[in-house]
């Protein structure tokens, strides 16, 4: 094993440290409550190495949603034009995420600080709806869709983190397939293919 790949090994062990830290104190204490102090303190680390990786907490805690999200989404196959349930089975798996993590979401989301990382988790979301839609939109006729593409990718992540809060702070009151089905009808990709299909008087494959 060369000197690069122990670097490498080691700052990858040293990063899960600290979100495992993160993740065990926000779920004891709350996210505004706790303190970089408190999350090195746990993973048994110095604060000089929390900020060779980290500028701060907040920066802590969007790579570890975006660690997360980005294992969800190689789990996930590409949207297709002429099948709406890829796209809603994406949904699905972020509802699914949210259920199974939801004490974690809602201390997360609901603490001062969740304006911020709210924002910076639907900027994530948003980059990754247009990297997955973009290939897809490139299949239609120029101009079938008149709106561009970085904010239809603005729309549908807002969409689908705000529904997301709303769900988990009332009590998951609908299951996640409803949830998933629901924000596909109102927010799919395919919702707006075919709307502008028939606005355009395009025959619809979906």
């Amino acid at each position: 094993m060369g000197a690069e790949e122990k670097i490498d090994r080691r700052k990858v062990r040293t990063r899960q440290m600290l979100r495992d830290a993160l993740i065990a104190l926000i779920l004891e204490k709350g996210y505004d409550a706790t303190t970089v102090e408190d999350i090195t303190n746990r993973a048994n680390l110095g604060r000089a190495t929390f900020y060779l990786h980290y500028r701060d907490k907040d920066e802590l805690l969007v790579h570890t949603l975006e660690s997360t999200f980005d294992e969800l989404v190689k789990t996930l196959k590409p949207i297709s034009l002429d099948d709406v349930s890829t796209a809603q089975a994406q949904a699905l798996v972020a509802f699914q995420h949210a259920a199974e993590n939801r004490d974690l979401y809602r201390v997360m989301l609901g603490g001062q600080g969740s304006g911020s990382i709210l924002r910076r988790v639907r900027e994530y979301i948003a980059t990754l709806v247009q990297e997955r839609t973009q290939l897809l939109i490139q299949q239609l006729p120029p101009g079938a869709i008149p709106i561009p593409g970085e904010i239809l990718a603005e729309h549908i992540a807002g969409s689908l983190l705000t529904l997301i809060v709303w769900w988990l702070e009332n009590d998951l009151p609908y299951s996640a397939e409803y949830m998933a089905q629901v924000f596909q009808q109102l927010n799919g990709i395919q919702a707006f293919i075919s709307r502008f299909k028939v606005e355009s008087g395009t025959p619809s494959t979906s």
